[in-house]
């Protein structure tokens, strides 16, 4: 439960004080409980790739909104959306009826209207789908089957002004026919959520209509779902992850397993890729996904359930996901030595064969979207951070402590409705280790290289020198994002090699993380120079570089988790 300052509690008209006051003082009365916020989800039949469309409607009580401030947000555009989100029918209403909009009929500002705006507020909108919108990262409304997902972020209007709601979710899946469900990160149907911020549903899976399901009978913990056809059995690999989730849910203290929803959706552009939300997860599949492949990323996204704090920054939520990955299911005994040995080695070749991994993390969320080098500084560089931070803290303390024990303290602090800043971090890490555990934190984020120990990742694995080639797209891609134009081609590179020119319009680039890690695949990067179409495809690798990987000692199996 969060702490009431005696502000909040003036604010609610209570007696700061009052446990000290005369005998005879009454006894202050009960708060009342937050006003209920309602989101009714009307969905009509889906069918791809024919299309279909959702009717969202937003009931809000006591709004009082100032002409020309916001009303709601509801954005239209996410990363590597090719265009906007459409929505039609689009009303709201207040007290004194029709609510006249300036803004947030297109685009992504928020709504506002030319007069004030107050008492019982009522939004209503349609969103059109049609699978044309992008697939990667997955934050688009998609059809698969007879049913569409989504994060809330693309569905619901969240209110302005920074109240606190009650939040009632309401399905209606009539038109989807008999059968049909809605389910969110927080549950299957109907359901209300205590007080907090509206905020939230943005950051949630949605999805309604025909699912498979794994297990068949949706639980209260983990639960799969999919409405197209993977071109794999999910079954075998959603129970490997419901297992996970169980020991995750017990590693990290829960009293009971949390509600968790993994929905598979079809993504042709980027299969394999996911977005993790709020007790819920969106992954990709698409011709010749591996399941096995997939397993890395549900570690990675289930651990943000427990660990994600995003005011401490990418560093933190990702970094700490990446270390836990693959670590979590090899101490659960979901995966061999050997898958666990090759997913540090997967990160820390990633890392040391990237050229920008000096990059300062103070300067990665401007160039985030920009340069998939720079995207992943926080997942490689914090995953070996969290490992350096380890093996001091096991050395330190003789072995009987870790930097689960850190970590646990930071989630405690966090649930408790305590401050977690950088700040604190570092009186954790201070404590710790003394000033070395802050001088360390603070080598990382000024982007000096981090590199563990040789037995950093424990007795069973020691360090050595690799050689690999730098990833090297061959021209600057942070400068080309913006207009979609070459710029800065690096001479001599494979790029410039295979015929690609500074001014060259950019009509195709699929430059993913993945291929950071693919030290075979080759790239096509398609043109247009002046009215002609081109196409170049080479292998993004550049100069011979050092690079640090870890291998199997001597020591038994049975001494390695």
């Amino acid at each position: 439960m969060r702490r009431l300052t005696a502000a909040v509690l003036v604010a609610a008209g209570l007696a700061v004080g009052a446990a000290h006051a005369a005998p005879e003082a009454h006894a202050a009365p009960e708060a009342q409980p937050a006003p209920l916020m309602t989101v009714l989800i009307k969905p009509g039949a889906m069918m791809a790739p024919a299309g279909g469309y959702v009717d969202v409607t937003v009931t809000v009580p006591g709004m009082d909104v100032a002409a020309g401030q916001p009303l709601f947000v509801l954005p239209t555009m996410a990363p590597n959306m090719p265009s906007p989100q459409p929505r039609t029918g689009m009303t709201v209403t207040d007290a004194e009826g029709a609510v006249p909009l300036l803004t947030g009929q297109a685009g992504d500002k928020p709504w506002t209207s030319s007069r004030r705006v107050h008492g019982e507020v009522v939004a209503r909108y349609r969103l059109p789908i049609d699978n044309a919108r992008g697939s990667g990262p997955p934050v688009n409304l998609r059809i698969d089957g007879a049913s569409f997902s989504t994060p809330g972020r693309m569905l619901v209007a969240i209110p302005q002004g920074g109240a606190a709601y009650r939040v009632a979710i309401r399905w209606d899946v009539s038109d989807m026919g008999p059968g049909a469900v809605g389910v969110t990160g927080y549950g299957d149907g109907d359901l209300e959520l205590p007080a907090g911020p509206p905020g939230r549903l943005s950051s949630t899976m949605f999805a309604a209509g025909h699912f498979t399901r794994e297990p068949a009978a949706a639980q209260g913990g983990f639960s799969a779902l999919w409405g197209g056809e993977p071109p794999f059995d999910p079954r075998p690999l959603m129970q490997w992850t419901g297992r996970l989730h169980g020991w995750m849910s017990r590693f990290f203290g829960d009293e009971a397993e949390p509600p968790y929803r993994v929905i598979l959706r079809s993504n042709p552009q980027n299969p394999g890729g996911g977005v993790a939300m709020t007790q819920s997860f969106a992954v990709g599949y698409g011709e010749g996904t591996d399941p096995e492949a997939l397993k890395s990323i549900l570690g990675h996204e289930m651990t943000h359930t427990w660990t994600a704090i995003e005011l401490l920054g990418k560093w933190w939520s990702e970094g700490n996901a990446v270390y836990y990955q693959e670590l979590l299911p090899w101490r659960a005994g979901q995966i061999t030595t050997e898958q666990y040995l090759a997913g540090v080695n997967r990160t820390a070749m990633r890392y040391y064969a990237n050229t920008r991994k000096h990059t300062p993390e103070a300067e990665v969320l401007d160039q985030f979207w920009d340069d998939t080098r720079v995207r992943l500084m926080p997942y490689d560089r914090g995953a070996l951070y969290f490992a350096v931070l380890n093996g001091k803290i096991r050395r330190a303390s003789g072995g009987r402590r870790s930097v689960d024990d850190l970590v646990r303290t930071m989630m405690t602090r966090f649930r408790s409705g305590e401050a977690v800043t950088e700040a604190v971090w570092l009186d954790v890490l201070r404590a710790e280790l003394g000033e070395a555990g802050p001088a360390t934190h603070r080598a990382m984020m000024s982007g000096r290289l981090v590199l563990p120990e040789s037995d950093d990742y424990g007795p069973c694995f020691r360090r050595v020198v690799r050689k690999a080639r730098v990833f090297e797209p061959g021209y600057d891609l942070r400068a080309a994002a913006p207009d979609k134009v070459v710029r800065g081609l690096v001479a001599g590179s494979e790029a410039d090699k295979a015929g690609l020119r500074d001014g060259d319009r950019i009509v195709a680039a699929p430059f993913g993380d993945a291929m950071q890690h693919d030290h075979a695949r080759i790239v096509t990067v398609k043109v247009t120079r002046g009215d002609q179409p081109l196409s170049f495809t080479y292998l993004p690798r550049g100069e011979l570089v050092d690079v640090y990987q870890w291998e199997r000692t001597a020591v038994p199996e049975a001494s390695c988790r």
